[in-house]
Formats: C-alpha cells, sequence, structure tokens
C-alpha cells in the first residue's frame, strides 16, 4: 500500500501545482465551467431581482402560468454549491489517476480537428443526456429518488440549472462530461470548451429569458423556451433533450412545439421550432 502510495504522490504533487496556476490546461479543465456557471448564473439573478421594463419584455410566460417554485433560491444555491465541490473534487481525482489525460491535452491540434471534435463532443453529450434524462422520467423509482428533486423548479431560474439529487448530478452531468471526455476523444483544451459550452448554454436554456438578439437560439433549437416546457406539468414527459439539439425528441416523439405553450410576443422571436411549425402550415 505504502509502495502504492509512493507511486502516486509525485503526480499528485504535480497536479496540485497545476490547479494553481490559472495558465495550465488543468486549472481550465476543473474550474472555467464552475467559474461560468456562477458568473452567468449571477448575472440573471440580478435581471430577475432589478425587474427592469426592458428585460421582462424577453421574459418567457406560459399561456397558463401555473403553480409558483416551492423552494427557495437560498436552497437551490447551497445544493449547487456542494455540488461543485463534488464536481471539482472528482476532477482532480480523475487527474492524479489518468496522469495522461491532460498530457494529451496540452497538445495543439489544429483547428479544423479542434472545431470537428468539439461539435461530436456536442452530439456525444447530447446523446448521453438525452436517453439518461429521458430513463430517469419513464423509471419511476429514479424520478422519485433522484430527478423529481429537479423538477421541484417548476419556473426554472438561472441558478437552478445544475439543481439536482447529489447522485443525479453525479451520473448526469458528473460521468456525463467524463463520457464526453473519452468517447469523443476529447483533448484537455477541447474538452474545456465543450464543458464550459455545455455550461453556459444549460445556464441559458433555464434563465427564463428569451432574447431576440440572441445566436444561439438561432443555431441550437434547445432553447430555453423548449427547455420551459419540460418543466411545465403537463409537458413533463417532453422535451427531454438538453442542452443543445432536439433530434432524439423529434426522432422518438417526445418532441412539443414551445409556440404552443407560450404567449407569443411581438418583443420576442418565435423559436427556431415555431418557425418550422408555421412552414408546415402554410
Amino acid at each position: 500500500m505504502q509502495a502504492y502510495i509512493d507511486s502516486i504522490l509525485p503526480q499528485a504533487q504535480k497536479i496540485y501545482q497545476d490547479i494553481l496556476n490559472p495558465s495550465s490546461v488543468e486549472f481550465k479543465f476543473i474550474f472555467y465551467p464552475v467559474i461560468a456557471y456562477w458568473v452567468l448564473a449571477a448575472s440573471f439573478d440580478v435581471l430577475d431581482r432589478l425587474k427592469l421594463s426592458f428585460t421582462e419584455r424577453f421574459r418567457i410566460r406560459r399561456v397558463e402560468p401555473g403553480k409558483p417554485n416551492g423552494i427557495t433560491v437560498s436552497h437551490v444555491v447551497i445544493r449547487v454549491f456542494w455540488q461543485h465541490i463534488i464536481q471539482v473534487s472528482i476532477t482532480i481525482v480523475a487527474l492524479v489517476f489518468d496522469d495522461k489525460m491532460c498530457a494529451i491535452g496540452n497538445q495543439r491540434p489544429g483547428w479544423i480537428k479542434s472545431t470537428c471534435l468539439f461539435i461530436f463532443g456536442l452530439f456525444v453529450m447530447d446523446t448521453y443526456q438525452y436517453f439518461v434524462h429521458r430513463y430517469m422520467h419513464t423509471n419511476t423509482y429514479l424520478y422519485k429518488k433522484l430527478h423529481s428533486t429537479h423538477h421541484r423548479l417548476l419556473k426554472p431560474y438561472a441558478y437552478g440549472a445544475l439543481y439536482n439529487h447529489p447522485l443525479e448530478a453525479l451520473i448526469l452531468d458528473t460521468l456525463g462530461g467524463v463520457i464526453t471526455h473519452y468517447a469523443a476523444r476529447l483533448t484537455c483544451n477541447t474538452a474545456v470548451a465543450v464543458m464550459t459550452f455545455a455550461t453556459v448554454k444549460t445556464v441559458l436554456d433555464h434563465c427564463g429569458y428569451r432574447f431576440p438578439i440572441n445566436p444561439l437560439h438561432n443555431v441550437f433549437p434547445n432553447s430555453t423556451a423548449y427547455h420551459d416546457v419540460h418543466h411545465d406539468i403537463r409537458f413533463i414527459k417532453t422535451n427531454f433533450s438538453q442542452p443543445f439539439f432536439t433530434h432524439w425528441d423529434i426522432l422518438l416523439g417526445t418532441y412539443k412545439n414551445p409556440a404552443e405553450v407560450h404567449v407569443q410576443t411581438n418583443s420576442q422571436d418565435s423559436d427556431a421550432s415555431a418557425a418550422i411549425s408555421l412552414k408546415k402550415r402554410k
């Protein structure tokens, strides 16, 4: 046992030094997704509290508002904070035990290969998230014991993007990131981009706002309006896809058009899926 500890001690010391260096890929791999979550979620929280007339025009509103949330923002923030402690700890352990993980990541492939890896990583993560997420709804035990925690947020907001049962957070988010990293054969630099972007996209999809100038809503039909439908108790068995695409919902019959659920106003761009629906009607 002592020999084993002695064998990994140098690597553990190296990782400790690297995570304190903000310019290292290890630091980015561990902390960038976490930093992105708190900065972006806090920004939307400010908007929620200010309730400016300009920004309130772009808030997603359901035709039938439904019940308010039964949990406080402080409870959600504390839960996510501890979830991030667990996530950071597991990531550090993974770097210690797989000393080649980011050694490969320090190699910088050309931008074409990096872009292809990035896009492939998005599809891998989206596929994993869809089927695990859907199974947590169809399996009564898992939904009751795990996933129902997230659905205590009947009306999503930014801080609630990663509000989950700790075990679900481990399975869906942390393990999902690990599987995406290895299955897509990402370098650590590309993995940083994928994981950070996924975090940003998840916060945006829970923020409750649909701003007209938002290129992500035009590129990714899986938007805040799309995911809000899933949090509506009437349509909880639809729109399982997250956080990027909608093809699995469309292919497997779990798609619900956000335009049928939300109040449409002149100040809000219609969802990409709504545009498709409109073309079909014509």
